[in-house]
């Protein structure tokens, strides 16, 4: 009986959430037709569906599950101790210190602590139900996907459709992006934070997109700090090379340079600034972590050469693992089958871009695309010795990587 409630109303939410979304569409000028918008959703729906009862039944439990049990606690107390609701989870132990690792460091749990106050909240409408939860998780994390693709179809012409495949329907990303995790989340976030900086780069600076960018950059640093800082320099440049007469590899140049320069002279900043320390223990933390692969990385010492030494493992691991012989799951087989993909659509873009190739990867915000992908995937393949994390976190930024190379096939497809 309770199960046929569950599916009655999981079905009444994603028809209002559709219902919303199509009007979202239509009020930004239909960028998408209303049938692969809904189509898109939904997948993205079963696809936490899955994600959920394969983690609940076939797989370890996941992080998702355990974020969901410790929802119900603070669901009771929202419901029946407000202020204690609103106050658990909130201290300020090391404060001071933005990329502090330490269990009780103050920015270490942020971003556990807001996805599991946001389930809390979602458990009040779905009453306490993990698969309903999916439903309110996902219409957030399609949101940040819609953003992002309105910002693509803007600034990379033609291909639509495939433009429109890579953002909705990558496999990695609809996977682990629709399980109810701190992915999703960064998702949202990231979505909103490039449809603002781009709405004020190409159209006018408003009060509205001005919060937003903070918003969806504060949240995103609680979520993964690292992270955030990412998108820093790249937000920047791109600003550049739109607002001035330069060419726009300059500013990524310049900018990237100094940022590097500054990331190694970091050391000799206090300990709670030394960056190459931090990333350091990071990497440290993850190390000292058991699963049951893990991929050879060396650990990172603060230094110049310690980074240099252990850079081609960061891109081994980032761009070319798992090996076909080290596929042992569906994951892996997914995780190959992408690296496939990413090389075909690197030669084919290649061959049909010819020349023209520096020119078309020259474009302001495909520029900003690269970076902020290239940094991150980087920044995994430094500090994440497991494949199955790997294969998570990269996800968003294989889309981001390969949005400028579809740009590039000379083949059209028709609009949506």
């Amino acid at each position: 009986m309770y199960l046929i409630l569950y599916i009655i109303t999981g079905l009444l939410y994603v028809t209002g959430f559709s219902l919303l979304l199509r009007r979202l569409n239509h009020k930004q000028g239909k960028p998408v037709a209303d049938q692969w918008l809904i189509s898109a959703f939904a997948a993205k729906i079963i696809a936490g569906l899955a994600y959920g009862y394969l983690y609940a039944h076939v797989f370890e439990v996941s992080d998702s599950w355990v974020y969901f049990e410790e929802s119900l606690t603070e669901y009771h107390q929202l419901l029946t101790h407000p202020s204690v609701f609103f106050s658990t989870g909130i201290h300020f132990n090391n404060a001071g210190d933005f990329f502090s690792s330490a269990d009780d460091a103050a920015w270490s749990n942020a971003g556990e602590n807001l996805l599991i106050k946001l389930l809390a909240v979602f458990n009040v409408f779905s009453g306490g139900n993990y698969y309903i939860n999916v439903i309110f998780f996902n219409a957030l994390s399609f949101c940040g996907l819609y953003r992002l693709y309105m910002v693509a179809k803007k600034h990379i012409q033609g291909n639509n459709l495939l433009v429109f495949g890579i953002i909705f329907f990558l496999p990695s990303c609809l996977f682990w992006n629709s399980g109810i995790d701190k992915d999703g989340l960064m998702v949202f976030f990231t979505g909103l934070l490039i449809y603002a900086v781009s709405y004020c780069i190409t159209v006018k600076i408003t009060a509205w997109q001005v919060m937003v960018c903070i918003t969806s950059f504060m949240f995103i640093f609680l979520l993964r700090n690292v992270n955030a800082l990412i998108l820093l320099p790249a937000i920047a440049a791109w600003w550049i090379a739109v607002k001035y007469p330069v060419k726009p590899y300059i500013p990524f140049l310049v900018i990237y340079s100094a940022g590097i320069l500054f990331f190694f002279l970091s050391a000799r900043l206090s300990p709670a600034f030394n960056l190459p320390l931090k990333l350091a223990e990071k990497q440290h933390q993850f190390l000292a972590l058991q699963a049951n692969t893990v991929l050879p990385l060396t650990p990172l010492q603060p230094t110049i050469k310690s980074y240099a030494a252990i850079l081609p493992q960061a891109v081994n691991h980032v761009f070319l693992r798992p090996y076909v012989t080290e596929i042992k799951s569906p994951f892996h087989l997914m995780a190959f089958g992408e690296i496939v993909l990413i090389i075909l659509v690197f030669i084919f873009a290649v061959a049909s871009a010819g020349k023209q190739i520096l020119h078309h990867l020259a474009q302001p915000f495909c520029l900003f695309l690269i970076v902020v992908a290239v940094s991150g995937l980087l920044l995994i393949g430094y500090t994440v010795p497991f494949p199955g994390a790997i294969v998570r976190y990269k996800a968003l930024y294989v889309v981001f990587l390969l949005l400028p190379f579809i740009a590039m096939l000379k083949a059209k497809t028709r609009n949506l």
